[in-house]
């Protein structure tokens, strides 16, 4: 058994960061396997399952922020040392740094995904983007149709989740200055779009970018996420609620 494990791990190539956060699929019975066998097998997948579940909260809080806090120490040494902003950009540095302990002993507390600080989707991600603006320079327009009690509790969570993430995506990857969140409650099904006008990238289907972890948490309530890309002209991603009552 802990060769048979061992040499499962050995199979993760530790630079396939996005391939690691892929869910297994679970498998089908064994022709002829005992009971035991059986038991082993699904006992395996659970944990499998689990180190996914731990590796998509770790890509969203933990590194996404001590990226975010590498990028600024850079710019601090290369260009902000001798410059007016200097002890701002230390200062916000901290704040990140504070804010990234705080949720990591959060998620060792509970071994739960962050979950919403208050019950309004709106007003967090309201929070985060003047984050946005106030860190990163980086301006998010918010927009909403209907009311977010159309949403389920978890549905709500699963939104903050992906936007959170989009938007970590247009500050890593875009380059733009600007974008706009969209979350039409009213539609049916619901639908939440986050758009850029940055670089894009290449690919119909791409599966970088934490866009594995996205897929995932939307199929988890019965929903599907969408992204359509051009090179040079931007991205958008959509978020599709699912069709009749989902998964809460």
């Amino acid at each position: 058994m802990k060769r048979r494990r061992q040499a499962a791990a050995a199979t993760v190539d530790a630079n396939d960061y996005e391939g690691a956060l892929e869910m297994p699929v679970p498998s089908v019975p064994i022709a002829g396997e005992t009971g035991v066998d059986a038991a082993y097998r699904m006992v395996d997948e659970a944990v499998a399952r689990e180190r996914v579940r731990i590796a998509r909260e770790l890509h969203d809080g933990l590194a996404a922020d001590l990226a975010t806090s590498v990028a600024l120490f850079k710019y601090y040494f290369e260009s902000a040392t001798k410059t007016e902003e200097g002890p701002q950009v230390l200062r916000n540095i901290h704040e990140i740094l504070e804010n990234l302990l705080s949720n990591t002993r959060n998620t060792l507390r509970s071994m739960r995904p962050r979950r919403l600080e208050t019950s309004s989707l709106v007003e967090e991600l309201r929070k985060t983007a003047d984050d946005f603006a106030r860190l990163y320079g980086i301006r998010v327009e918010l927009w909403w149709g209907g009311s977010e009690e159309e949403l389920t509790q978890g549905q709500r969570e699963v939104a903050f989740h992906i936007v959170r993430e989009a938007l970590t995506n247009v500050r890593r990857h875009s380059g733009a200055a600007m974008c706009r969140v969209r979350l039409g409650f009213a539609a049916r099904p619901f639908l939440i779009e986050v758009t850029d006008e940055g670089k894009g990238f290449e690919g119909s289907n791409p599966g970088g970018y934490g866009l594995v972890g996205m897929r995932e948490r939307a199929a988890g309530i019965g929903g599907r996420l969408e992204v359509v890309t051009t090179p040079g002209r931007g991205t958008t991603v959509f978020l599709f609620g699912p069709e009749a009552t989902g998964l809460s």
